[in-house]
């Protein structure tokens, strides 16, 4: 299992939250921890088997987005291995191997 945790890195007013949560795809889950608010973060968590499509369509709709950037992280519950991902406008800018 993979837990998937998606970041704001600069502080969104609660609508771009929920704009974010939904060109992400995140309401698709049903697994999933998202408490939008006013002046702070998004972030949203979930779990699933594999990654790949929503490490996919996060990096592709974050294009939506000018000038904010995400950070995505894919942990491999069962072996404590989380890749990192730093995204902005539709691209990877930097990708990154924690061992836990």
């Amino acid at each position: 299992m993979r837990a998937i945790t998606i970041k704001s890195v600069e502080i969104l007013q609660e609508e771009v939250q929920l704009e974010v949560h939904y060109k992400f795809g995140m309401e698709q889950y049903t697994d999933y921890v998202f408490k939008p608010g006013g002046g702070k973060m998004y972030s949203a968590t979930i779990v699933m088997d594999s990654s790949e499509h929503v490490i996919s369509k996060v990096t592709e709709a974050s294009s939506f987005f000018p000038g904010h950037t995400f950070i995505l992280d894919d942990l491999d519950m069962e072996s404590n291995i989380s890749t990192s991902y730093r995204l902005k406008e539709g691209e990877i800018l930097e990708k990154k191997f924690n061992i836990g």
